[in-house]
Order: C-alpha cells, then structure tokens, then sequence
C-alpha cells in the first residue's frame, strides 16, 4: 500500500523505508471494497488517543508483519522511532497503545469541567459524528479524514469539546478568580 492521497509515513523497516498513508482519506483510497466498512467501523469507535494505531495497522502493506516482525512490533509497541512525515519530521504518537493483555480500556469519552470530570463529551469519531449538527458535521468529516494519525486526538478533542461549554467553563473560571482577588484585597486592605 503506498500513500497516493493525503500525508504519509516514511517508515524504516530493515534499513530501507517504505512509504505509508498516514490519514485516513490515505487509508480509504488505499483499501479495496470489502475492507472499507471495516475499517469505517473501527476508526469510529476508537478513541482518538489510539487512532494512530488503528491507521497504522490498515496501511501496513500486506505481509510487511511477517516478514518485518521486530520492526513492526516495535511501531504497534507505541515505538515510531526513524518514522518522519511527509515534511521529513519525526513522528510521535501522542499517547501509549491500549495494554489489552492487561485489561486495559480506553473510555469513549473525555471528562473534564469545573468541579473537575463533571462534564463528559465524546472521544471517538462515531461520538462527535452523532453530536455534530450537519453543517459542522460536514467540516468535520473533511478535516478528520486528511489529518494525519499522529495528529488526531488533538482534532478530535478539538471537535469533540463543545465551543460553548468552553466559553462558559472558562468565563466562570475568570469569575471565580477575580471573586478571589476581590476577597483578597479586601483582606489585604483590613489587615
């Protein structure tokens, strides 16, 4: 499979590299039919934080895992050293893979908020897809689908976290802080 639309790895394996879509605009055009839905279906409900190795399993060529098996693993372990992007820079994948033989689960959504964790929005593309109004939805799907793996948990977090609820969250963190400084000034000037 070689990347023919989108950005793309450069991946070493066995002292040459070969070149691999790192979106998944790459990945769809890359697949044939009867893998499509397939790997629809995962890259919805993954959350953001491990889609980059969703999309580096479906653009590995086939076969590349049997005859490269320390060098893949090594990606899938999280390890992406010697990967550059289509700029030439180096990779680096923002979070860990699951550890699955632990029982390890990644949450399909992010908590966050004031009091801290009382607000939850979604972590997966099929999450944001379902909360997205069409207009919004429409530049969603164009601007997930070119962002590189590496890149998208920040995209989705981004698109994920309701503008308006940060509005707010961030408007009442500044009350609350000038009720401190008023409180303080108060204390200072009794003193």
């Amino acid at each position: 499979m070689t990347a023919r639309n989108g950005p793309a790895w450069s991946v070493p394996l066995d002292g040459g590299r070969i070149e691999i879509p790192s979106s998944i605009e790459g990945v769809r055009a890359a697949l044939e039919a009867r893998g499509l839905a397939e790997f629809e279906a995962e890259i919805a409900r993954t959350p953001a934080k491990h889609l980059v190795y969703v999309i580096l399993g479906w653009a590995l060529p086939p076969g590349v895992e049997d005859a490269h098996p320390e060098a893949v693993g090594r990606l899938r372990s999280g390890d992406f050293s010697g990967v550059l992007d289509e700029n030439g820079a180096a990779v680096t994948p923002t979070h860990p893979p699951l550890d699955e033989a632990a029982g390890e689960v990644a949450p399909s959504v992010w908590s966050t908020g004031f009091p801290v964790g009382s607000k939850t929005f979604p972590a997966t593309i099929g999450g944001i897809r379902a909360v997205l109004d069409t207009e919004r939805l429409a530049e969603f799907e164009a601007e997930i689908a070119g962002t590189p793996g590496h890149e998208l948990t920040y995209t989705a977090l981004r698109w994920g976290y309701p503008p308006e609820e940060l509005a707010e969250e961030d408007a009442l963190i500044a009350d609350l802080k000038a009720a401190e400084e008023r409180s303080a000034r108060r204390g200072g000037a009794g003193a």
